[in-house]
């Protein structure tokens, strides 16, 4: 009989991005194509999105009920790997930055750290990172326990229909930058500035923060903001725009750099990790806190179109490896030797 893997995931907010779950599909797929596997995925999810402790607590009764050969909760919800009925327990860590915000207390990162990682790593045996410095911010914070694996596995990109379909999204002639985010890491106020003297029109995927009201208010630049943003709109959304622009101060991964490759957008990215290693040559890098850098990227690739092209070609063959099939061969590798150590025993 075929061994069972359930993957243990979250019930995403209404308001929040679903960068996991398009993450998982496009490993789902990849699972679905050509690749063969002597163990059954399925899928447990918890019945409530993370929202103070009685949310948290019903979720790991939830977790309770789960009996399988190995679970593999697939990010967020770290907490309920204690609870699960399983022979094996593997977690997904997307990102650390949570539990080092300094707009939290002392005592909340500390309480934070604790709930996350350090109680739920107790029982893990495998921990998968999107990023090696996902894995290297982990590890200093949270040491590794005895006969505990820490691998890297990317996340995945869903594969994209390529085509731009239906009216242009955008209610303007300018060149559109689009802008994913509107969180404090996504470094929205200077891409904004940086955007400024550039005589274009900049999209924003995101929700309509006190920043964006503020931005509004005091500069004079054309924009757009689309919140609750589906994911057939989004490809459009990138579709449609001329530039790409992801300078975030801090990333666990990177997603949108690697989407706007996929669908053949130039980019700008940020010159640190993760997204200095998973740009490969398939973007700009500049340092995200220079403004004049961010401008003059742009500029460069709102202008110079064969540097564009080479940039839009680059980008095509780095995103490959984070491709839905390539990232479900490496879970794959590591599944079936977690199974054939279930045999032996």
């Amino acid at each position: 009989m075929s061994a069972t893997v359930t993957w243990v995931k979250r019930q995403p907010r209404i308001d929040s991005n679903h960068s996991i779950e398009r993450c998982f599909d496009a490993i789902e797929s990849g699972f679905n194509g050509q690749l063969e596997c002597n163990f059954v995925i399925t899928s447990a999810v918890v019945p409530f999105s993370t929202n103070g402790v009685w949310s948290m607590i019903k979720n790991c009764v939830t977790a309770l009920k789960v009996h399988t050969d190995i679970a593999h909760v697939t990010g967020d919800i770290n907490y309920v790997l204690p609870f699960l009925r399983s022979k094996k327990r593997m977690l997904t860590v997307h990102d650390v930055g949570h539990v080092q915000d300094p707009l939290h207390s002392p005592f909340k990162r500390w309480l934070l750290l604790l709930i996350w990682f350090k109680f739920p790593l107790l029982f893990c045996d495998t921990v998968f990172c999107v990023s090696h410095q996902t894995l290297e911010r982990l590890n200093h914070l949270v040491p590794k326990r005895r006969g505990q694996r820490r691998l890297v596995i990317p996340a995945a990109i869903r594969e994209k229909s390529g085509h731009a379909l239906g009216p242009r999204p955008y209610k303007t002639d300018k060149k559109v930058i689009l802008q994913i985010g509107t969180a404090p890491n996504k470094n929205l106020y200077r891409v904004w500035k940086a955007c400024e003297q550039l005589g274009c029109h900049l999209a924003i995927v995101g929700h309509e923060t006190d920043e964006v009201k503020s931005l509004q208010a005091n500069r004079i630049l054309s924009h757009s903001i689309h919140t609750n943003v589906s994911d057939d709109a989004l490809e459009q959304l990138y579709l449609h725009c001329d530039v790409v622009v992801f300078v975030s101060t801090h990333e666990g991964f990177g997603m949108p750099l690697i989407e706007a490759q996929t669908l053949g957008k130039p980019c700008v990215t940020s010159a640190i990790e993760p997204m200095k290693s998973n740009a490969g040559d398939g973007a700009l890098q500049v340092d995200p806190l220079d403004t004049g850098s961010i401008r003059a990227a742009l500029e460069q690739l709102l202008t110079n179109r064969e540097l564009s092209e080479a940039i839009v070609e680059s980008g095509y063959l780095n995103a490959h490896k984070f491709a839905g099939v390539e990232v479900a061969r490496q879970h794959i590798r590591v599944y079936q030797e977690e199974v054939e150590n279930i045999d032996s025993l």
